[in-house]
């Protein structure tokens, strides 16, 4: 007994939420057939995170963020699509998270042996009891947020290729106000064409 606007975007939620579940059920099936596959060439990951960048625009648009991008060449052994399914789950992230109007920073570059990417919000960052059981199937932060599944997507993705990820709250400075960081490092691909 509700009015048939409300009824139909409660409906239009309700197969969005479902939507997102299934594709994202999907990718970790997707994981576990390319694991089966063997090892993956090396692929420069800076032109998947500019790509995947400019597919997430209109999000970072319709919440108003100062997005900025800096991405170096960054060769490492993974599949492009995995390297897609991170970078996306990670941005998404942090649009979602993120105050609208505030700064969305998006790094990829070299350490020693390892490529980096970082995604930096101006989000509230996250509690320590949080951020332990985040990369858990089906913890999400909050009730409504999401399926509890994108994080944990990023973990089957980065470990196997012999890399870390995690979540760091940043304090803030003159420079930078508090936020959250996600960083993935990933191992440099030994040979690979440069």
């Amino acid at each position: 007994d509700v009015p048939p606007a409300q009824a139909l975007q409660e409906i239009a939620t309700t197969v969005q939420g479902a939507t997102d579940l299934a594709n994202q059920m999907l990718a970790l099936a997707k994981l576990e057939q390319l694991r089966q596959q063997g090892a993956p060439e090396p692929q420069d990951w800076a032109p998947v995170v500019r790509a995947v960048s400019l597919d997430i625009a209109p999000l970072t648009a319709d919440r108003g963020l100062d997005f900025s991008l800096e991405a170096a060449p960054a060769w490492v052994r993974a599949h492009p699509w995995a390297l897609r399914e991170l970078t996306r789950n990670l941005l998404h992230n942090a649009i979602k998270h993120g105050p609208p109007g505030s700064a969305l920073e998006v790094r990829l570059g070299v350490d020693g042996g390892q490529a980096v990417l970082t995604v930096a919000d101006e989000g509230p960052g996250i509690s320590e009891p949080l951020r332990r059981r985040l990369f858990q199937p089906f913890s999400a932060g909050e009730a409504g947020s999401g399926s509890g599944l994108g994080l944990a997507i990023c973990r089957e993705i980065v470990e196997p290729l012999g890399g870390q990820i995690a979540l760091e709250n940043r304090r803030g400075d003159d420079r930078r106000p508090p936020g959250l960081d996600a960083v993935v490092r990933l191992p440099l691909a030994e040979n690979a064409a440069r």
